[in-house]
């Protein structure tokens, strides 16, 4: 969901005073309206998740991202180079809006896996960088994105058994219920694999 910010970011400098959103098809004339829709997507993706009656793994699991601090620091850098000049007014709050509705639909996947139960315990660190690198331990599994640019995120999944290695899930489901549900099932078949 990351990639999202991307997509935002060329249409932003040119956008002039639109503010307009655009979120699963559907136009939002307030940001009020567009991160409300936004949060009712990942309270829904989230509530479709049916727990384990028990962890798959005693291990734990620790989560990580950007915070939406290094996520808008970072692509205001971005905008500006690209630019020639930061986003003001209007483009900014349009920017922040957007930035705050991406950090959640990424943190989503947090609470989703939280909810799953399959690791003993899942911990979630909000990260002050934008490029990030954790690494397991013997009893604790490690799931990170790390995002350079606004234009390049990648999700790495670590164990003290595998290593470091790319986490991939299916992304090609239409919607934030059919992203979550593949992001979970990927976690489940890296921890069913210890």
């Amino acid at each position: 969901m990351i990639r999202k910010i991307a997509i935002f970011i060329a249409p932003l400098l040119l956008a002039g005073c639109a503010q307009t959103y655009i979120l699963e098809g559907q136009k939002y004339e307030s940001k009020e309206a567009f991160l409300l829709a936004g949060n009712k997507m990942n309270v829904d993706a989230v509530r479709q998740v049916t727990p384990l009656p028990q962890p798959l793994t005693s291990k734990k699991l620790i989560m990580a991202m950007p915070s939406e601090k290094a996520f808008f620091e970072s692509g205001v850098n971005f905008i500006t180079k690209a630019d020639g000049r930061p986003p003001v007014g209007a483009n900014l709050e349009v920017f922040k809006n957007l930035v705050a509705h991406n950090y959640a639909a990424t943190k989503v996947f947090y609470e989703a896996v939280e909810r799953k139960r399959i690791y003993s315990s899942v911990a979630f660190r909000d990260m002050s960088s934008v490029v990030i690198s954790i690494e397991p331990s013997a009893d604790t599994d490690v799931i990170y994105v790390t995002a350079p640019d606004p234009t390049s995120a990648q999700w790495f999944y670590g164990s003290q058994k595998y290593g470091k290695q790319v986490f991939a899930y299916d992304r090609s489901g239409a919607g934030a219920a059919a992203k979550v549900s593949a992001f979970v099932d990927a976690v489940q078949a890296l921890a069913i694999r210890e």
